[in-house]
């Protein structure tokens, strides 16, 4: 099909070059209410993401127009043919600064491994549906409904350039609902969590941990307005708090001037108390579904590291914004690795805190640095007793703070992030409601 719609692109008139990017899906799907089985569904996806370049110029500008559109086995010559003579025209109309494609490298591409590749979807499933719920023995808490996804997905990239490269991945999902009733209180909490491994303590401890929250958020009382205090994030609000050194050293956001850091500067600034931020890139993290040896591109991807003692080492980007910059591109990766810090989460623990888990939504602006979000559950210390909490807000701004950030010595791994479990922030707004 790849030489076919090769084939039909030599009859478009006026095209700079192209990319086609097949990508084939076998998927398996469990559907749960409670511990019985709702629905059980198969399906294979099979299509082709042919994208078309045009290049013109005005004045002295020269511009690299660009438009994508899907084709599918089941349509005719006639209708490729037209289907990518519309994008071609679509296209021009496009004024992207010129850039190259990506051409073939001589690098050896990464293999890519997983445990899944041992054994079929269908009877992957089963396992992974009694590693979710062998967690569901408790009287007053239990999942409430569940959704499975694992799919097998081979991906091939063509280009005008002689780009030629393919690999598969898995990409796995659950989603579930955990219930938990106690003192009159009926507490409904969503969880979802990705994988490409298959780890069955791993799978059963999310569950736990999760019922743990729900029991949590049951008996939590109101969070008392603190103004000013010491902040623990634990978990995902944790890992959302890097997004914004993701975003800062992105070389997309630089060209857009929407990025401040500069290379070879200390982005936490002159004076840090806490610690220096370590982070590398690494497009082959086990157990992501990030993990790729080539990005959309075809760009073969190595690990690179970004920030060295909160030092800006490196802008990371596609072919596109890293030419725009007169840099040497990196690709586009997704799985962020962030070095620990000097104390333990027990260590925080010791002096009054405030410790949040889950948010309704917790937000980090990569621009702006501000982040926040309304507190679902967390653990108030006041030098005492430890409860839960529930309710009110925070709220600050991370170039702010960065300067007393302290990441613990524990890491967690949750899909394309493997990090601190906990940090450690001073001085952060905490709106209360009690």
């Amino acid at each position: 099909m790849i030489d076919k719609i090769k084939n039909l692109l030599c009859t478009i008139k006026d095209i700079s070059g192209y990319k086609i990017v097949e990508t084939k899906i076998e998927a398996g799907e469990l559907f749960f209410v409670k511990k019985g089985l709702d629905m059980n569904r198969e399906k294979a996806v099979h299509y082709f993401s042919v994208t078309i370049y045009k290049d013109f110029e005005e004045g002295e500008t020269k511009y690299r127009g660009s438009s994508t559109t899907t084709i599918h086995p089941t349509m005719n010559d006639e209708e490729i043919t037209s289907s990518m003579s519309d994008a071609a025209f679509a296209a021009g109309f496009v004024k992207n600064e010129y850039y190259p494609l990506a051409k073939p490298s001589m690098l050896a591409p990464t293999e890519m491994s997983t445990n899944l590749l041992s054994d079929t979807i269908e009877n992957w499933l089963p396992k992974i549906t009694e590693a979710v719920y062998k967690a569901d023995t408790l009287e007053n808490g239990w999942i409430n409904s569940t959704e499975i996804f694992l799919n097998k997905i081979y991906t091939r990239i063509v280009n005008s350039e002689g780009v030629d490269v393919s690999y598969n991945s898995y990409k796995g999902e659950v989603e579930f609902i955990t219930d938990w009733k106690e003192n009159g209180e009926d507490i409904e909490l969503y969880k979802r969590f990705d994988f490409s491994e298959f780890n069955s303590e791993e799978f059963t401890e999310i569950v736990k941990e999760q019922l743990k929250i729900s029991r949590d958020k049951a008996i939590a009382n109101p969070t008392p307005a603190l103004g000013k205090c010491t902040v623990l994030l634990t978990g995902g609000p944790a890992e959302e708090m890097f997004n914004f050194y993701s975003a800062q050293s992105s070389a997309q956001d630089k060209y857009n001037h929407t990025s401040s850091a500069e290379l070879d500067k200390n982005i936490q600034g002159n004076e840090v108390f806490g610690d220096l931020i370590n982070i590398t890139l690494n497009p082959q993290l086990k157990n992501s579904t990030y993990s790729v040896p080539y990005d959309t591109d075809g760009f073969p991807l190595q690990p690179v590291k970004i920030f060295e003692n909160g030092i800006l080492k490196r802008y990371w980007g596609d072919i596109r914004h890293s030419h725009y910059l007169n840099l040497e591109p990196t690709g586009l990766i997704r799985n962020i690795v962030v070095e620990g810090g000097k104390y333990s989460a027990e260590e925080f623990r010791k002096q009054p805190y405030l410790e949040l888990a889950a948010f309704s939504d917790f937000q980090m602006d990569g621009l702006t640095g501000d982040f926040g979000g309304e507190i679902r559950l967390g653990w108030y210390f006041d030098g005492e007793k430890t409860i839960p909490v529930t309710g009110g807000s925070i709220s600050g701004n991370i170039k702010e703070v960065q300067k007393n950030l302290y990441l613990s010595k524990e890491l967690q791994k949750n899909n394309g992030f493997y990090g601190p479990k906990t940090i450690k922030l001073l001085n952060v707004s905490v709106s209360g409601i009690e």
